[in-house]
């Protein structure tokens, strides 16, 4: 697996746990529905994967499911 798959599963990882803490949060009634959007924006843009990373990781998905 090369940097860019690396880094691609990292950041895809670190945006499903905090989306997950996030909900959790709302569902416990610690933060609002509004804040929970809010939140959930800024999550998803400060891990958003480059074009290089996301075309990594589409190949490396590609080779992955040609395994199986």
């Amino acid at each position: 697996m090369d940097k860019l798959v690396y880094e691609a599963f990292r950041k895809l990882q670190k945006k499903e746990h905090l989306l997950r803490v996030a909900r959790d949060r709302m569902a416990t009634g610690r933060i609002t529905r509004e804040m929970f959007r809010k939140e959930e924006a800024a999550i998803i843009e400060a891990f958003k994967l480059t074009t290089e990373e996301q075309r990594a990781y589409e190949s490396y998905s590609k080779m992955q499911r040609k395994k199986s």
